[in-house]
């Protein structure tokens, strides 16, 4: 999830969606998160990667990671990250 400074909504989004692994891309209405962005990365290497991508684009204020896991196995390699 990440916060964005008001009125950078619309660029951060366009900046985040054309990340490596991206899959998907929400706009959050209330609450204290502008953006959902569900993305799949190969390792904790990869992840810590793209987080710092992230947080050092222009209009971020800060971010929340939460790792998924696909508990039936039919999921891709790697880690899904929302």
């Amino acid at each position: 999830m990440v916060k964005t400074v008001r009125g950078h909504e619309r660029r951060v989004h366009t900046m985040l969606r054309s990340l490596p692994g991206t899959k998907a891309m929400y706009i959050l209405f209330g609450g204290d998160f502008d953006i959902l962005m569900d993305a799949q990365v190969e390792g904790l290497l990869a992840l810590n990667g793209l987080i710092e991508k992230v947080r050092e684009m222009e209009g971020v204020i800060t971010t929340r990671t939460i790792l998924t896991h696909d508990l039936k196995g039919r999921g891709l390699p790697g880690m899904e990250v929302c």
